[in-house]
């Protein structure tokens, strides 16, 4: 047998051995896993696209500024002005805000550094506080082994410093004098009606903090007074670096406690009157105080009885004239309010005029709520209210420019609206 043909047999050979183990490979190879369904995500969180100026714009708008438009979810804002406000929301733990300083054409992003992380969407008022468009104030509560810090600027949120407090406990209210002089205020062993509560302030624009009053060794029959731990705390204001007062929600009548040392004793103020509106409430709901005017004379609060039959509550004011030494009650000729947006109160321009919105419905007083009149439906806050019903906030701050968030949780969307003739049209900002 020549050598071409023993070398042709072999190579036969060595094909069927390979082509048997390939044959029995593919036998015994466990079958491909079937494809795995898609799994669900998280609702993205979505508002209405708004306009972006970058940094380096310093907050003013020109025609040589490079803008980008985004989608956020807005959770809380706040007019500073006419035309300038804060609008903010907290996505995947990093505090995203914003400010315009022409009604909401563009916007800058003040916001502080990402790795400043948030558990919860901070509230005006109580995390968050501005002086004007240049001067604010973060609070960062503390959770895990982080502490609570105070975010600080003086550029408009070009820049922010930090500082820290050492309290862990919830911030329950700021307030900023000036933008040297504040105080804050925090609460711990909390309930609907009670809570321990301490006071801090600061004169060097919240670098440092300093303790002046806490309620743990609280004693009525003692002259050095503090707030007594009866009462939540809904609000905090100081009228100069003295005098200043703190409203207490009960579940019975409001209480206001007057300070005239800074916040290191305080008094009860005058009792609130009786009034047969609140004869068959369950419970009193005290609002947080909003004064009128730069000296802090003329001011009001909302007050909501509340029946837990029918779970609603029906709004009325009271009103200060002499800087919250004494308040007097108005009765509001409103219907009781039921539903998601029942906790929504009406909101006070000066002593006489105000907005309250039911349903879609836009109604305006303009005398301190004796009378309410419906304005003209707008076609765009009727077609907006059906795809966001619920109610976040409403604000003016002129007889004509208000704003108004409006928001559906479930799907984590929101949308921030603006009228500039008192009510009568909206926009989408």
């Amino acid at each position: 047998m020549s050598t071409a043909t023993i070398g042709w047999k072999a190579l036969r050979i060595l094909f069927m051995v390979l082509l048997t183990t390939l044959i029995l490979s593919a036998c015994s190879s466990p079958p491909p896993e079937p494809s795995q369904p898609p799994q669900p995500t998280e609702a993205p969180e979505v508002g209405q696209t708004i306009t972006v100026i970058t940094p380096d714009a310093k907050n003013v708008d020109s025609n040589n500024v490079t803008k980008y438009q985004i989608q956020t979810r807005l959770t809380d804002f706040q007019l500073l002005s006419a035309s300038e406000g804060l609008a903010w929301g907290v996505t995947k733990n990093e505090l995203r805000m914003y400010m315009t300083r022409n009604n909401g054409k563009t916007w800058t992003n003040i916001s502080p550094a990402a790795n400043v992380q948030f558990l919860s969407n901070p509230v005006y008022g109580k995390e968050i506080f501005f002086t004007d468009p240049s001067n604010g104030w973060i609070i960062r509560s503390s959770f895990g082994l982080t502490e609570t810090i105070v975010l600080r600027t003086k550029d408009g949120g070009q820049s922010w410093k930090i500082s820290s407090l050492a309290d862990a406990n919830t911030i329950s209210s700021i307030y900023f004098l000036s933008p040297t002089h504040g105080w804050l205020m925090t609460s711990w062993d909390s309930s609907s009606t009670k809570e321990s509560k301490a006071l801090y302030s600061t004169i060097d624009g919240g670098a440092t903090w300093k303790a002046v009053m806490q309620n743990e060794q609280y004693n009525p029959n003692l002259q050095n007074k503090a707030i007594p731990m009866a009462g939540v705390t809904t609000g905090m204001v100081f009228k100069d670096s003295t005098h200043g007062f703190v409203s207490l929600q009960t579940g019975a009548l409001p209480k206001v406690y007057l300070t005239k040392d800074g916040g290191v004793t305080w008094r009860l103020g005058p009792a609130f009157l009786v009034n047969e509106r609140f004869e068959s409430c369950d419970r009193v709901i005290t609002g947080k105080p909003e004064f009128f005017d730069g000296g802090k004379v003329t001011g009001w609060m909302a007050v909501g009885c509340q029946k837990d039959k029918d779970n609603s509550i029906r709004y009325h004011g009271y009103f200060t004239a002499d800087g919250g030494e004494n308040w007097q009650f108005r009765s509001f000729n409103l219907t009781s309010r039921t539903g998601i947006n029942r906790h929504i109160a009406p909101t006070f321009l000066n002593s006489e005029t105000g907005w309250t919105l039911d349903g879609s419905t836009l109604y305006y007083t303009t005398n301190q709520g004796l009378i309410w009149k419906a304005l003209p439906a707008s076609s765009v806050l009727q077609s907006k209210l059906l795809e966001y019903p619920e109610i976040v906030k409403l604000q003016f701050f002129s007889a004509k420019v208000g704003w108004l968030l409006i928001e559906k949780k479930e799907d984590r969307r929101s949308i921030l609206l603006q009228t500039t003739n008192g009510g009568l049209s909206w926009k989408v900002m």
